[in-house]
């Protein structure tokens, strides 16, 4: 049998209570004293001081007439057995509060550009006011992509929109979303008081498509009314549509929460849709391994308390 089988015989062998016998021993000098304070018999006291003589091949506590006397191989355990210990505790203690003040904590966070824009200004304020110690790294990742990355724990929280959420995470509401129009303010059609459907069917348009596509829920809402629009361009993102329409004859259908925050910005024009378009949900996404995270409870207060400043 070679070393290595020794020493997991041996390991097998101890187990967390005869290390604290073996620390309250050393400590105490006393097996009363340690019975008492372990509240275990003496006998127990007895046979895990049996144990842990045979495991590390010493007799570890001498006899005298005040009590038990360690001895210099035991002296030399007691810091290594007692950082075992508090190592092992650290793990099973389970944190009940979170200290935003003296927090040094860094946050990954995930959404597209309507979350960025909506959500993470305020938030910003939030954190630097209340947590000033803590940072907070965001991360373009939407639907399954951003589902993977909090599966293996490379993110904290994801906010968008979600469908099919599997049985592993925890959604949270944190607003509805409808869609308007927006074209630049001097547009031909810009000083219209609302945009027609016809009119709205014979513009350019430009999709925002997180995969590079060339349809969306507009197109969706059309195809219900056997109507279809004219897309000539798709970017991933609603700031860049928002800012191509800013220096074109372009239109963009973009969330209304976006528009009306960075439309004035931007000089652009905003009309209702003039279709039915479907709501969506932005929602609050964590794994289940983190809904006893406190920290985490007191960030996704603080995304619910932004979105509504």
């Amino acid at each position: 049998m070679n070393k290595i089988d020794i020493d997991q015989i041996k390991l097998r062998r101890l187990d967390f209570s005869m290390l604290m016998i073996f620390r309250d021993l050393v400590r105490l000098q006393k097996t009363t004293a340690v019975a008492a304070q372990l509240r275990l018999s003496q006998s127990a006291i007895s046979h895990a001081l049996a144990r842990l003589r045979e495991v590390f091949a010493d007799p570890l506590f001498m006899r005298r007439p005040n009590g038990l006397e360690p001895t210099f191989r035991a002296m030399e355990l007691l810091p290594k057995v007692e950082t075992i210990l508090r190592m092992a505790q650290e793990a099973l203690d389970v944190p009940t509060q979170f200290d935003p003040t003296s927090s040094t904590r860094s946050f990954r966070l995930a959404g597209n550009d309507l979350v960025g824009g909506v959500i993470t200004p305020p938030l910003l304020g939030l954190l630097r006011r209340e947590a000033p110690g803590c940072r907070v790294a965001f991360q373009f990742a939407v639907g399954v992509e951003s589902l993977n990355a909090l599966r293996s724990n490379d993110l904290d929280l994801a906010i968008g929109r979600i469908w099919n959420l599997p049985d592993d995470f925890q959604a949270t509401p944190v607003f509805e979303e409808s869609f308007v129009v927006v074209v630049r303010k001097h547009h031909p059609l810009a000083r219209a008081g609302k945009l027609g459907l016809e009119a709205y069917l014979a513009l350019d348009h430009i999709l925002v498509s997180f995969r590079g596509g060339y349809w969306g829920m507009v197109d969706q809402a059309l195809k219900r009314r056997r109507l279809k629009r004219r897309v000539v361009a798709s970017v991933p993102m609603f700031m860049t549509a928002m800012t191509a329409v800013a220096q074109s004859d372009l239109a963009a259908t973009v969330p209304a929460r976006l528009a009306a925050k960075y439309a004035p910005q931007l000089g652009l024009k905003v009309f209702e849709a003039p279709v039915k378009i479907d709501a969506f949900t932005i929602s609050l996404v964590r794994h289940a391994r983190s809904l006893a995270d406190p920290g985490l409870d007191w960030l996704a207060g603080k995304i619910m308390q932004a979105e509504q400043g």
